[in-house]
């Protein structure tokens, strides 16, 4: 299968429009009419997903997080981002990044991050222009949920126990509405209240959004930000399934933070 017809495939159902102004998404590295036999889905492009790519003799890695995010004016081994984009090249594997066009779009990661919820038809945050996509979800339960019940639906459908929560200790909280933004989302916090949730669920809180939320008697619970979008890959093999001369395989390069 040729690149560009992979990308062709990607960019309908998730369109480079519905990134954020800030972002850099699409193809990172390669030419769009390489041959791709063996794809490789990685959150990120590390090292160590490189040199697995290389050993498994990939064609294509496809990342949520893109490779390069802001412009360089240098490409050379004095850099671990220079070293890669190199190793890269003299590989032969082309990279290509979905971030926040995926996040966005209607049945992209913040919907899916919703779905394994068990949550259904939230409504968008952050929309553009009436346009029907954009960052977050705000979903209304059926029933009311006990905060405590809540947090243990969280620990087995992320599958983790470090979780981090801003709430009032003393407040014993009852959830009716529930925001949702995968990666680092703290900053919406804001516009999940106005929307009436009563919690928000994300992940890379920030000390100073975490204190005001706190004296403003909302709750954000910090999942992870890789636990929230290592699961990206899901829906990327959904859209290529319809290539049957590919093979996809995962590599997740996850980050470890050491206790000293």
């Amino acid at each position: 299968m040729i690149l560009n017809e992979i990308i062709k495939v990607l960019e309908k159902r998730f369109p480079v429009s519905n990134k954020e102004e800030w972002d850099n998404v699409g193809l990172m590295v390669g030419r769009r009419k390489k041959e791709i036999k063996r794809i490789q889905l990685s959150l990120d492009v590390t090292v160590a997903s490189l040199e697995n790519a290389i050993k498994n003799n990939v064609d294509l890695i496809i990342s949520h997080h893109p490779l390069i995010f802001s412009g360089i004016k240098k490409i050379n081994t004095d850099t671990v981002l220079g070293e890669k984009i190199l190793t890269a090249i003299e590989n032969n594997i082309a990279i290509y990044s979905l971030h926040t066009n995926l996040d966005s779009t209607q049945g992209g990661l913040n919907d899916y991050v919703g779905e394994k919820l068990n949550l259904k038809n939230g409504k968008i945050i952050d929309e553009v222009n009436n346009e029907n996509f954009g960052i977050g979800r705000v979903y209304s339960l059926d029933e009311k949920i006990g905060f405590d019940a809540f947090i243990e639906k969280i620990k087995s459908v992320f599958l983790t126990n470090n979780l981090r929560v801003v709430k009032n200790q003393e407040e014993k909280l009852v959830i009716k509405k529930i925001a949702i933004v995968n990666g680092s989302g703290s900053s919406y916090w804001r516009k999940a209240k106005k929307l009436g949730a009563d919690l928000l669920i994300t992940g890379d809180v920030k000390y100073h959004e975490a204190l005001d939320s706190l004296e403003e008697g909302f709750c954000i619970i910090d999942v992870g930000h890789y636990e929230t979008e290592c699961f990206y890959g899901d829906l990327i093999r959904k859209e290529l399934e319809i290539f049957d001369d590919v093979e996809i395989i995962d590599f997740n390069d996850k980050p470890v933070f050491n206790k000293v």
